[in-house]
């Protein structure tokens, strides 16, 4: 009787370690699909997404766009989804990385829109006017010669003495706080001068630069310490059932 309940013992033992030998690859195969699934999700919506515009502290306005992350290799294969713009975006990370290995790189497109200009400062002189501005967001001086010609023969003239557009720019990439879609990479760029405007952004990222292998939290680690050490894990218990067994058996 000792020795039939210990054979249920060892057969539950055994059928326990089955069930979680199962489970455990089986949870691996799942984790590897949702993984992809997910990045083929993500690259989508990195296709399709249109820029956001918002203010930041410093009331700059900011233009925001998810990143394209996916090898160069599956990018080109999907050539013909492409915009324009992502299309030159393609043919630039390319020509880079026969020199370079490429981890992020974006095209920018920005416009600048002057509307009237009023002169702050006006020099009339004997036959020109200078018009002068100097702010935050513009600086010029322009001469127009000869208002009052000397003869017919003397054409007026124009002359930009000065002319800038003082501007920075402030370019990042960074996680967005969306757990669900595995924090996905997305690109900004702000300008500090008002007439300056980002009309169109696209920007690529190597696959691997994921928030949870370089900034991962607690259950980051723990999944990624699980995988890399269930094998073990699965041998130790084994190890353990085997000498659970064979203590039972000689009991």
């Amino acid at each position: 009787m000792v020795k039939y309940k210990n054979y249920i013992r060892i057969a539950v033992v055994i059928i326990v370690l089955i069930l979680c030998s199962i489970i455990y690859f089986q949870r691996l195969k799942i984790n590897k699909t949702n993984e992809k699934y997910l990045t083929e999700v993500n690259l989508k919506n990195a296709l399709l997404d249109s820029i956001h515009y918002y203010q930041n502290k410093e009331k700059e306005w900011v233009a925001e766009r998810l990143t394209i992350q996916v090898s160069i290799k599956n990018l080109e294969k999907i050539n013909g989804q492409l915009s324009a713009s992502q299309k030159e975006l393609l043919v630039r990370i390319k020509e880079v990385q026969k020199k370079n290995d490429i981890i992020v790189a974006a095209l920018i497109e920005t416009n600048v829109k002057i509307g009237e200009l009023k002169p702050s400062t006006v020099d009339i002189k004997d036959s020109s006017i200078i018009f002068g501005d100097s702010t935050k967001n513009l600086k010029y001086n322009i001469e127009i010669g000869h208002v009052k010609p000397i003869n017919i023969g003397v054409m007026p003239t124009l002359t930009f003495n000065k002319f800038e557009l003082p501007n920075s720019q402030f370019i990042e990439f960074h996680w967005k706080n969306d757990r669900k879609k595995g924090y996905p990479i997305t690109f900004s760029v702000s300008n500090s001068n008002d007439y300056f405007k980002t009309t169109n952004i696209d920007s690529y990222a190597i696959p691997k630069l994921r928030k949870k292998d370089i900034n991962p939290n607690a259950w980051d680690r723990f999944t990624k310490w699980t995988k890399s050490n269930g094998k073990i894990i699965l041998s130790v218990g084994i190890g353990a059932a085997g000498g659970i067994a064979a203590i039972l058996l000689l009991k």
